[in-house]
């Protein structure tokens, strides 16, 4: 009998505190507060005005589901030199494939997230636009994005070292030359990409047939092709280090004219504004 009797006296006591804690009407509706913790991330402040710009591109990485399927292809890049490290294929077997394993090894987020640029701020591209924005900034703000991850990338193919140092050293020079070259090429063909992004979305995560067009296609030979062939010169006229010199000091070059490059670079943005602002402006 004490076991039901106990058992009555402990639910009334419950109910009666859940009707007194919830008797007011107000009381039942009020939504919950939730603390909001905000990312300042200081640390970037040394970019000067150019961290206003990296600050949002890291929050977009962060926050949006598209931006973030781009990190993770870039990350299956760096397995991307399997194929040709290991002598799984042989057609990969030739020595000039192993300047273009490099470029995408440590390339993979340069070339996936670069190819959107500008188009990762389509939502709001309009509006800023009509802020007293330089092109140069915002153009920087991209690149440094662009070498903080490839230097990650050839950090994080420090595995590679197992199949031999020869094969690192074609990884180190394939990053000079994404840093010196191709970061400055999918600046470049950016411009002329006008499509708009949802970034909420996977859809068309790997890329957009409308992002390719005869200006796009022949901007990406730079990409590609040009390493092949400076390491073949190199490689053929006197030896494999000689090739990877060679290609070393492309990435140097393009490096040390950067502010050069760039200037040319706004300029074809400034010129393709209005063209970019029109199209995202369409509907898809």
């Amino acid at each position: 009998m004490l076991i039901p009797i106990s058992l009555l006296v402990f639910l009334v006591i419950i109910s009666f505190r859940s009707f007194v804690k919830d008797l007011y009407l107000d009381a039942g509706l009020a939504t919950k507060a939730k603390n909001v913790e905000t990312e300042n991330l200081e640390w970037l402040n040394r970019f000067g005005k150019t961290a206003t710009f990296l600050k949002n591109d890291i929050k977009l990485i962060k926050r949006n589901k598209r931006a973030r399927s781009t990190v993770m292809v870039s990350v299956l890049f760096l397995f991307y030199g399997l194929l040709f490290f290991t002598g799984a294929v042989e057609t990969y077997e030739g020595p000039v494939w192993r300047i273009f394993a490099a470029i995408f090894v440590t390339g993979g987020f340069l070339l996936s997230f670069g190819q959107f640029v500008p188009s990762w701020d389509s939502s709001y591209y309009p509006l800023m636009m009509s802020q007293n924005i330089r092109y140069k900034e915002y153009l920087s703000s991209k690149w440094w994005l662009m070498v903080i991850a490839t230097l990650i990338s050839t950090v994080l193919a420090s595995g590679y070292l197992y199949y031999g140092w020869d094969v690192y050293l074609a990884i180190i020079v394939g990053a000079i030359y994404n840093i010196g070259v191709n970061s400055h090429v999918v600046l470049w063909a950016g411009a002329y990409v006008k499509t708009p992004i949802d970034l909420t979305s996977n859809k068309k995560a790997f890329g957009d047939k409308q992002a390719f067009n005869a200006k796009t296609l022949l901007l990406s030979l730079p990409k590609m092709a040009l390493p092949m062939i400076l390491y073949a010169i190199g490689h053929y006229a006197y030896s494999p280090y000689a090739g990877y010199a060679v290609v070393a000091v492309a990435g140097v070059a393009g490096f040390a004219f950067k502010n050069a490059v760039f200037s040319k670079i706004e300029k074809i943005y400034r010129t393709e504004k209005y063209k970019t602002i029109w199209a995202y402006k369409q509907k898809k």
